[in-house]
């Protein structure tokens, strides 16, 4: 829940490079109506949580999730169970433009729960409540950071007819996140060869097998890192990695920072 003091604090917000940076806080039982923004925009859950209406769809947005929302698409907010505390960058349309080539995910809606994208968005915050000369082009930076990571996580071949095997494939990656399988396990159970599983997958995902599964470990970890009090151990455990040292040492080499460090950086009011 959100404290009285943190509440009334008056929201940071920045115009930099194109980008403008704000922080958001709702209260419970508040709403934004239908609404859309002249450029994309890209929004992360803090605290609390908040339910997106759009074009007949709902998307309930919860902690460390990072959303992507092209220009230009009517949504709205409902604010029904918590309040909420978030950041929300917008994105000039000539920015966009700029960006596009290099950057399409600008262009979709998209979302990712938890990893590299949520503990850079969380970095952005903080950069944002810093008021030194070097905050503006930190902020900068780690937006541009932000769009590369999620360009790079989102799939190059979603939304496509993919074999049903590598939805297979995928599919058992997920269930047994917390158990060790090999690849040619893997291809054994999805009656492929191991080499035509491993490329067609990195065609599909723009990653190997391996390279995904511990992505998929991180957000799992990340995701609970935002939403429980389970010690590290037991985080480790449930996603899948070999002991709490492995996943510690993982998570701070993928994200910069230590896995304790980022639940108080989330948590804070600060």
């Amino acid at each position: 829940m959100l404290t009285r003091e943190f509440v009334q604090r008056p929201p940071a917000t920045r115009a930099v490079g194109g980008f403008r940076v704000t922080e958001g806080v709702h209260a419970q039982g508040s709403e934004l109506p239908w609404h859309a923004h002249e450029g994309p925009t890209i929004c992360f859950v803090m605290q609390g949580g908040f339910v997106e209406g759009f074009r007949g769809h709902t998307l309930t947005c919860e902690p460390a999730m990072v959303k992507f929302t092209p220009a230009g698409e009517p949504h709205y907010n409902r604010f029904d169970w918590t309040g909420t505390r978030g950041l929300m960058v917008e994105v000039d349309p000539s920015r966009a433009r700029e960006l596009r080539p290099l950057a399409p995910i600008l262009d979709e809606r998209i979302h990712f729960q938890g990893g590299r994208a949520a503990v850079l968005a969380m970095r952005v915050y903080h950069e944002l409540r810093h008021h030194d000369s070097a905050a503006p082009l930190a902020v900068e930076g780690l937006v541009l950071e932000l769009i590369a990571e999620s360009s790079r996580s989102q799939a190059p071949l979603e939304g496509r007819d993919l074999p049903r095997f590598l939805v297979r494939a995928r599919e058992i990656l997920h269930e047994r996140l917390g158990q060790g399988i090999s690849l040619s396990d893997l291809a054994r159970e999805v009656e492929v060869h191991s080499v035509t599983l491993s490329r067609t997958f990195r065609r599909a995902f723009g990653c190997s097998v391996g390279e995904y599964l511990r992505r998929v470990r991180l957000e799992q970890a990340t995701t609970m890192l935002a939403r429980t009090d389970l010690p590290l151990s037991r985080i480790a455990a449930q996603a899948g990695f070999a002991d709490q040292s492995h996943f510690a040492n993982l998570f701070r080499r993928r994200t910069g920072v230590t896995p304790s460090r980022y639940r108080r950086a989330l948590r804070s009011s600060a």
